[in-house]
């Protein structure tokens, strides 16, 4: 696929979701490709499976780029493992550290920083409700 397009983005996705649909355990976004599996053995099952689907539609693992059997990974801001999500302790850090906002402009990013992990906060919308 050419560099520049558009709508690369979203073609490529849908590729990607062609390739894994029906895979269980394996979600993909954009060129990244989690595999959440309870053990090793179903691991290494969910491994042989998706490279003989990535196979099937000739593509080719960059093994270098791979991270095998993470019982925790840091993914799209979050820290994924066995126990659950997590936000990433540096994110929360820019957040606890985020100066007074003096301007709309720098409310608005702050708020925008808040959202992302609202879903962690409990009572958001009451500890934001003062300065929105």
């Amino acid at each position: 696929m050419q560099f520049g397009l558009c709508n690369a983005s979203a073609t490529f996705q849908r590729f990607i979701d062609e390739v894994t649909r029906g895979l269980p355990s394996v979600y993909a976004f954009v060129n990244d490709i989690l595999i959440a599996s309870k053990n090793p053995e179903q691991h290494f099952q969910h491994l042989e499976t998706l490279f003989a689907r990535s196979d099937e539609y000739g593509l080719r693992i960059n093994v270098s780029k791979c991270i095998f059997g993470a019982l925790t990974i840091d993914f799209l801001g979050f820290n994924m493992s066995e126990k659950g999500i997590k936000p990433l302790p540096d994110k929360v850090k820019c957040i606890l550290d985020f100066p007074k906002p003096d301007t709309l402009t720098q409310l608005r990013r702050f708020l925008g920083m808040f959202n992302f992990y609202r879903c962690f906060i409990p009572k958001a919308a009451h500890i934001l409700a003062p300065i929105v």
